[in-house]
């Protein structure tokens, strides 16, 4: 396995040149390329300076009290300090859980779609697809012919239907505390395989398939490639970003084992004799380093060789006789998809040149650390005025041989000897009180918590529109960083999550799922959902955005009902299909059954024919629209 063939990727037009074999050669460069870029990225000093804030700010969530000043330089705590305050304000904890929380509210909404597509019709589409009899249970109310509205909806329902499967909106809780965190939040784009219960007409079933799931990741440990292209070159090469993880070398060893050795192979690529090359460290771990994205392979006799789209798995293990830590390329295979698993969520850039965004807690933390001295000098102060210290005469026998002064209440000296309160050492705790007070308002005006978000009203606000106006004033910060995510990567993520389940699904092999504009299952093979489809986030506002979707349908319907109208009276024959428009309203304001609630054209035991309608005659031809006519002509 220690060759591969290996496509080559021309830089000026992206196609497959040929295949070259990879060697042994080969393999050690990509190995010590990747370890090197690793370390470079690691080692900047942006990246150390960021590291060293996430640290602090993880303490700070944690409430973790610092207590490095009460430590002597040995690292003994310091006993004449041990009696001092260690306290930690919540105030980054409370900022993290409200943030998450509104974010999540603004992303999804408690009830109805956050999302909406818009499918290609495409004529080869339409020549694929045989509409009849996709949903169960209900096939004469399904169109013969499928329109763009049935397109759409198959698309979003297949979408949510993957959704439902495991723990989404979750998941986004946490790629949003990473970034109101670490001011990054991060996550990948996978498949995996789950049990699915499927209803159905016949009962519920089960089946083991892959669907496509996100997952958080931590900025800690990714990465990223921060490609600056200048204005006199363009960029050629996608960015390949770097996944960090310490994994036991026999787990390693027996997914290595296992798997496939197929690089086209989602699952594939592993390389096991390579791995042999690795040697455990003394806890029997190795570091694994992930390179996914464009690659080049640099060679002195003949071209280098770009390799797009790869995910290139390095192990790094103890060291070897020569010192030099052990490493090898121990998996290596191409991307499924031609986009990037990966997928960023950045809360706030402070520059075209920095790649890593600041975030409120980043920005609350110096102001916490100032807050938390405050309290601690607080009940410092406080400590010493209910308990100051104390002087006396050191040749006072009695005091010398009880080492000091008892002090309680009803204590009894047996010496007429004074002794001295120090009550000015413990400062002023009202102005201490005060400038905790002050730091604590500063860090709710500075991240945007203010009193409101936490469920408190203030005193001079008393009517609702004063509440909005402050709960808006507070999380207009977040409904930005909203905003910015749902037109930004969880589009891309709605784009991604279809086309990876719909490739999943295998020729000849249908799937079943809820549609909640039919009120009922679908089944559906490959074809019937559309191959290209854009996009819609609206977030909360879903559930008004689709009551306006619906007024604006039946203020449309209304227009053309006039305009039918007047075409009739010039002779035309009516254009509107009113049984289809009343069937449509009643499915979209949420009728599952309409059968139950509509009579069938021309069904025994309809409606009885209405009598004769003063006025003009009505012919045999005469349409619904013409009654209507006639009947408001009568009531005049």
């Amino acid at each position: 396995m220690a060759e591969k063939d290996i496509k080559e990727i021309s830089r000026q037009d992206g196609s497959v040149k040929k295949a070259r074999r990879f060697d042994d050669r080969d393999w050690k460069y990509l190995a010590d390329f990747v370890i090197q870029e690793f370390e470079k990225r690691k080692n900047s000093d942006k990246r150390k300076e960021r590291e060293r804030q996430w640290k602090e700010i993880d303490r700070q969530i944690e409430m973790k009290p610092d207590v490095e000043y009460k430590k002597m330089p040995n690292g003994s705590v310091d006993i004449r300090k041990a009696w001092m305050a260690e306290m930690e304000l919540p105030l980054q904890a409370q900022a993290l859980e409200v943030l998450t929380a509104d974010s999540r509210r603004l992303m999804f909404p408690d009830s109805g779609p956050w999302f909406r597509g818009h499918a290609e019709m495409t004529d080869e589409y339409l020549g694929k697809v045989n509409f009849k009899g996709l949903v169960h249970g209900d096939e004469a109310q399904v169109p013969s012919e499928i329109n763009q509205d049935n397109a759409d909806k198959l698309a979003e329902g297949f979408l949510s239907h993957i959704f439902r499967q495991y723990d989404h909106k979750s998941r986004f809780d946490k790629i949003n505390a990473e970034s109101f965190k670490s001011g990054m939040g991060v996550a990948r784009a996978r498949m995996e395989r789950k049990s699915i219960y499927i209803n159905e007409v016949r009962g519920v079933r089960r089946e083991t398939r892959k669907i496509p799931v996100i997952v958080p990741v931590s900025i800690r440990s990714l990465y990223p490639d921060d490609p600056k292209p200048s204005m006199h070159s363009s960029q050629v090469l996608g960015p390949a970003h770097i996944a960090h993880e310490y994994i036991r070398y026999e787990n390693l060893a027996l997914a290595a084992s296992k798997g496939s050795d197929n690089p086209e192979n989602e699952d594939g690529g592993w390389m096991a004799d390579q791995l042999r090359k690795v040697v455990p460290d003394k806890d029997g771990y190795v570091q694994v380093l992930e390179m996914e994205g464009d690659i080049i392979v640099p060679r002195k006799t003949v071209r280098s060789v770009v390799i797009p789209g790869a995910i290139l798995t390095v192990a790094m293990g103890g060291p070897e006789p020569g010192g030099k830590s052990s490493r090898a390329v121990v998996r290596f295979r191409f991307r499924k998809q031609p986009f990037s698993s990966y997928l960023f969520f950045p809360y706030h850039y402070e520059g075209a040149d920095d790649f890593y965004p600041t975030s409120p807690l980043m920005k609350g933390r110096p102001i916490q650390i100032a807050a938390t001295d405050a309290l601690n000098r607080l009940m410092d102060s406080g400590a010493l005025k209910n308990q100051p210290p104390v002087g006396y005469d050191r040749n006072n026998m009695t005091f010398s041989q009880a080492g000091g002064p008892e002090i309680y209440p009803g204590a009894m000296w047996e010496t007429s000897d004074p002794v001295m309160v120090y009550y000015q050492i413990g400062g002023d705790p009202t102005a201490l009180a005060a400038v905790l007070a002050q730091h604590i308002n500063l860090y709710a005006e500075l991240t945007g918590v203010l009193p409101a978000r936490l469920g408190a009203q203030t005193v001079s606000h008393t009517t609702a529109y004063s509440k909005q106006a402050e709960l808006q004033r507070g999380a207009t910060r977040t409904v930005d960083y909203v905003n910015q995510c749902g037109e930004g990567p969880v589009l891309q993520w709605l784009d991604m999550a279809y086309r990876m389940g719909r490739s999943e699904i295998g020729k000849n092999e249908d799937i079943t799922f809820w549609i909640d504009a039919y009120g009922g299952f679908v089944n559906v093979e490959k074809e019937h959902l559309p191959e290209d489809v854009t996009w819609e986030w609206f977030g909360a506002g879903g559930p008004q955005e689709n009551q306006a979707k619906t007024q604006q349908r039946l203020g449309a319907l209304n227009t053309a009902l006039q305009m039918d109208l007047l075409a009739i009276k010039t002779g035309r024959q009516p254009t509107l299909n009113i049984a289809g428009a009343i069937k449509e309203t009643l499915r979209e304001g949420g009728w599952s059954d309409i059968d139950a609630i509509t009579f069938a054209q021309g069904a025994a035991g309809g409606p009885q024919a209405a009598p004769a309608l003063p006025g003009p005659p009505q012919g045999a031809g005469a349409s619904p629209l013409e009654a209507l006519q006639a009947l408001a002509g009568a009531g005049g």
